[in-house]
């Protein structure tokens, strides 16, 4: 689903992607957890963008929702909102020029939020941009949201102190991914306008970009684009822990590591939005709790917990509990995640296509999904691409079957015994996992050292350089379904330096590819992407796709409303209500 150049103000432009996506029906019952069709829009009729939402069938207002979470959220600030969890909340919190809705065949429409639409590319060419603002528009205090808000929060994306959400604005307006060597945000008596933006009046603004940004639609769902007021903006880490509202809910208390509780913006107006509702008198997230504890004390459901949507996937060892559970079964969330895990090889320390290629035929795709809890938590990958993508192309170019194929490995070193040095994540499922890599890999004759590495570090541990390691296991999921959010961000070796990199493979044949294929239109690319997706893997074999990630979590039996995004991968709270 990339960029659609629509000539008619009414028009209604689909592209598929096979997925497997969560029904929304307004109420709890179980979800599918096949590949099914995903159909994927922009929808340019001005009346699809206006609200209200439709009303929900059988939601109730009043009551309290809660949420269970093990960790807090790592930010709240709309421009530093990137991971599954923070993006649910903000959706409640943040609003911005477009969204994302879903309904209950699988279809994903890009509409207008704040905006009227989902913005006119002008001049036909990708490169000039304009959005106009629904009047009406106010933050929890009853202030009127404007063009310069929206305009200062891209600015604000700028800075390297707000540098965790997406980069994708900020590079194409900057035309390079070093997107900030020369404007670092609205602070220090830098402008408040970022290159490339204009304001109109109270209403309008205009993206300006040296070269085509076909898929600024999309981008723009993201918080980039949330409405910041500069007089609020004091800090610019103080958003962090309470943004300044402009959806249905604000912050009504905030205890780190403890509780987060969101109660009623009175100043929302439902008038002006088509994808949310606040049936909730209150949304309140519980943190500290283990995927153990939450599933069972949503599994029971007593007091607050029958009210209550458990936020980390059911445990391996407690998946055919649920399973074989007659009630249950109909309170589970289940479906498939944007989300790919790969096996990284680090091709600068791995420098033998042979050896990577041996790694390819190693791996044990059956035993590590047994570990993560089989069927449930997700299904054998062989691309780079998840199937949700637009233009998915399926392929396997090192088929070993589901258990790997020492033989065939062992041929390929030659008699050889490399040395692999493999990073892990320090839990209890991380260690099983990690021994079912070693396993595997020293049946096909290579040497394995484990490296234990703290949850709350891996990520910017592994990412390093000099880390020091040969392979480990990351997932990528894409900012919305087009290769454009998965390949470049894993695969431009142009920008290594600036963003890192879990492969550092810099290829000129990729990087070219990359560079044109950005800038094409989207019935081209979708193809396109994923023809490169094959190429990447055969020529070059950086990662192993482990598997196409699935959730499995659970609801309480008084709630409603609540279900599975295929595009946040994560359950979602704008249908949400409480069964009295």
């Amino acid at each position: 689903m990339r960029r659609v150049v629509i000539a008619s103000a009414a028009a209604l432009l689909c592209v598929g992607a096979a997925a497997g996506c969560s029904k929304n029906t307004g109420d709890t019952s179980a979800t599918r957890t096949k590949h099914t069709v995903q159909t994927s829009a922009i929808d340019t009729d001005p009346a699809h963008s206006a609200g209200p939402a439709k009303p929900v069938p059988g939601a109730v207002r009043g009551g309290t929702l809660y949420a269970l979470q093990e960790q807090d959220f790592e930010h709240l600030d709309p421009q530093n909102v990137y991971i599954s969890d923070a993006e649910s909340v903000s959706q409640l919190l943040s609003r911005s020029l477009t969204t994302f809705r879903e309904d209950s065949s699988g279809k994903l429409t890009l509409i207008g939020d704040l905006a009227t639409s989902p913005g006119v590319d002008v001049h036909h060419d990708c490169r000039t941009w304009r959005f106009t603002l629904k009047p009406g528009l106010k933050y929890q205090d009853g202030s009127t949201i404007t063009a310069a808000d929206v305009a200062y929060g891209v600015a604000r994306s700028f800075s390297p102190d707000i540098n965790h959400g997406p980069h994708y604005i900020q590079q194409w307006l900057a035309g390079s991914v070093d997107y900030n060597a020369k404007y670092k945000g609205p602070y220090d008596g830098a402008a408040k306008l970022p290159p490339g933006v204009t304001v109109q009046g109270d209403r309008q603004l205009t993206f300006q970009f040296p070269k085509p940004a076909c898929d600024l639609p999309f981008a723009a769902a993201w918080g980039t684009t949330a409405p910041v007021p500069a007089a609020r903006d004091h800090k610019p880490l103080a958003l962090d822990t309470h943004p300044f509202s402009s959806g249905p809910y604000k912050i009504g208390k905030y205890t780190r590591g403890s509780e987060l509780d969101l109660v009623r913006n009175e100043y929302w107006d439902p008038r002006t939005d088509p994808l949310r509702h606040d049936y909730p008198d209150k949304i309140v997230t519980r943190i500290g709790a283990t995927a153990d504890q939450q599933t069972h004390r949503v599994l029971t459901s007593h007091g607050d917990d029958a009210a209550t949507v458990t936020r980390s996937s059911v445990p391996a060892e407690l998946v055919p509990v649920v399973q074989r559970d007659g009630t249950a079964r109909h309170r589970t969330l289940a479906g498939f995640t944007p989300y790919v895990e790969y096996l990284n090889i680090n091709t600068e320390r791995v420098t033998s296509l042979a050896e990577r290629q041996a790694i390819e035929y190693a791996f044990n795709r059956r035993g590590y999904l047994q570990v993560a809890g089989g069927s449930a938590a997700g299904e054998p990958a062989s691309t780079i691409e998840s199937p949700l993508t637009a233009g998915y192309h399926k392929y396997d170019a090192y088929p070993a079957g589901p258990s790997g194929n020492p033989a065939k490995a062992k041929k390929l070193l030659g008699g050889k015994h490399p040395k692999l040095v493999y990073a892990f994540t320090n839990t209890e499922e991380g260690q099983k996992k990690a021994t079912v890599v070693q396993d595997a890999l020293q049946k096909a004759g290579f040497t394995v050292v484990l490296r234990p590495v703290d949850k709350s570090s891996y990520y910017a541990t592994v990412g390093k350089r000099d880390a020091g390691f040969d392979i480990f296991v990351t997932a990528w999921g894409s900012d919305w379904p087009s290769g454009y959010t998965i390949i470049p961000q894993l695969f431009d070796g142009r920008a290594m330096d600036v963003n890192g990199s879990w492969t550092w493979l810099n290829e000129k044949d990729v990087n070219a590819a990359i560079a044109k294929l950005s800038t094409e239109d989207a019935n081209t690319a979708a193809a396109a992407w994923a023809k490169l997706d094959e190429h990447i893997m055969r020529a070059y074999a950086p990662v192993v796709p482990i598997d196409y990630e699935k959730s499995f979590t659970l609801v309480g039996n008084r709630v409603g409303g609540v279900f599975l995004s295929g595009f946040v991968g994560a359950p979602v709270y704008y249908d949400a209500y409480v069964k009295p």
